[in-house]
């Protein structure tokens, strides 16, 4: 006799009946040494979807050593953080790992994924994966992981953004860096980096003293301002991999101020803002090649440059018309036109990664609100607010979110804001953290040769970095 919950259920007859996903060739998957995807169509289009669909993600069937078992585990609880993380999927996790639904009111999922692990050789985990759309019973998309057992959690982040990218159109940020000053000790603070979930915590620099506001070029360098031989100078990677070096200036330091780097899109230039001796603030940019540097504003306070990604142009702060207000100017500071007008402070600004919209802060009645707006200062939106100060704000790779920097010292902190109003914290214990950056990873290498780079961490530029001087 059938069982009448099953008939009731369809997709959890669909989770009963459910077969493991075979291990595909492992031939193959035995001869790459690093985390690497083997790519695979998707067999049919993922069709249309409510703008949140339901994902039923059953656990996984846990065979073999416990060590197997531990490693499937670790990808499962990655993979639902990077999940729920995305915003884009209302999960149905299984037994276990799901609130039970109202009496009555099952919810019947629109797709489910599912899993089979199989350990292929000493330290290695080779995860297939696919997602099944239950109304038609289409694959949506399948994918195949092999990588170290040491970096199964980059293997969740990667299959969970193919899957976001596949049901919405845009890769999701699970593979993806944030870093970001954090005081280490009373007036110490370094840079850091972390995966998006909070996980894999990393110092990037030792200096031992004041070391902040850091910006990351495409092609993973950093840079970032530091006091440690007294007045303040911007150090950094002029190329990939390389050593931490005296970027500027060159000459005698001239103790004023430096803040909010910001590499163009092309890492040739670095636009930073360094004070005057009338306590003001100019925006300036260094050419890396020639060494030369041009000031593009001059007799008011302005801050927190932002590149265009054509690299044509800059967002900024300025106080020339009384209160700080967002302008755009040409790359070499000439046609500066106002975007904002209204009587609230403007406290940051930043272009997104499309160029078709800047985000900025307004501080007012004791709150602060986040604001986006084209290129041509129409179309705003408030997507969010907040109670506390921002002091920095940087887009998503995605787009679909931004990261805050709030408050200072000891009591700063991170947040992300979904444009949707949605705040949630960054990570626990991290207090103290300041002026975030967030990069997409770059995709890993399939083949990593001999030597493996133990883990192909992100941004592995920084971490390939020499020591310093």
């Amino acid at each position: 006799m059938r069982n009448p919950t099953l008939r009731r259920n369809p997709w959890l007859r669909a989770l009963t009946h459910a077969r493991p996903i075979a291990a595909g060739i492992i031939g193959l998957a035995l001869a790459l040494a690093g985390l690497g995807v083997r790519a695979q169509e998707p067999v049919a289009g993922a069709g249309a979807f409510p703008a949140v669909p339901t994902l039923v993600f059953p656990p996984f069937p846990l065979t073999g050593t416990e060590a197997r078992s531990d490693d499937a585990k670790e990808f499962r609880t990655t993979a639902l953080r990077d999940l729920k993380n995305s915003g884009a999927f209302r999960l149905l996790t299984g037994p276990g790992g799901a609130p039970a639904p109202k009496p009555g009111h099952v919810a019947a999922p629109d797709l489910m994924l599912r899993f089979v692990s199989h350990s292929v050789a000493r330290g290695k985990l080779l995860v297939e994966g696919e997602c099944i759309n239950l109304a038609t019973g289409a694959v949506v998309l399948k994918k195949s992981f092999l990588g170290q057992t040491a970096v199964v959690d980059r293997m969740a982040h990667r299959l969970v953004d193919f899957l976001v990218g596949r049901v919405t159109g845009t890769p999701g940020v699970a593979d993806s860096t944030i870093v970001f000053t954090r005081a280490t000790a009373p007036g110490i603070q370094e840079i850091f980096g972390a995966d998006r979930d909070g996980r894999n915590q990393r110092q990037l620099t030792s200096f031992g003293s004041l070391t902040t506001h850091p910006a990351i070029s495409g092609d993973g360098r950093l840079a970032f301002v530091t006091y440690k031989g007294g007045p303040p100078q911007i150090w950094g990677q002029l190329k990939p991999k390389g050593p931490f070096q005296l970027i500027y200036p060159k000459g005698s330091p001239a103790g004023l101020e430096l803040s909010d780097l910001a590499w163009s899109p092309d890492g040739q230039r670095l636009a930073f803002v360094q004070a005057t001796r009338k306590g003001l603030a100019d925006i300036q940019v260094l050419d890396l090649a020639s060494g030369q540097v041009a000031r593009l504003t001059e007799g008011h306070t302005s801050r927190g440059p932002s590149w265009s990604p054509d690299g044509s142009s800059l967002a900024f702060l300025s106080d020339r018309d009384g209160t700080s207000q967002v302008f755009i100017m040409a790359g070499d500071g000439s046609h500066a036109r106002l975007l904002t007008s209204d009587p609230s402070p403007k406290a940051c600004a930043a272009w997104n990664a499309k160029g078709d919209r800047i985000a900025y802060s307004a501080r007012a009645d004791g709150a602060t609100g986040l604001y986006i707006l084209g290129p041509d200062g129409k179309d705003r939106q408030r997507a969010a607010s907040v109670p506390e100060a921002v002091a920095s704000l940087c887009w998503a790779p995605d787009g679909r979110s931004l990261l805050l920097g709030l408050g200072a010292g000891a009591d700063a902190r991170l947040r992300i804001a979904d444009l949707d109003g949605k705040i949630q914290d960054f990570a626990w214990g991290l207090d103290g953290s300041q002026f975030p950056q967030w990069v997409q990873n770059p995709a890993p290498v399939a083949e990593l040769g001999a030597a493996d780079h133990a883990l192909p961490y992100p941004v592995p530029a920084l971490l390939g970095a020499a020591p310093l001087p």
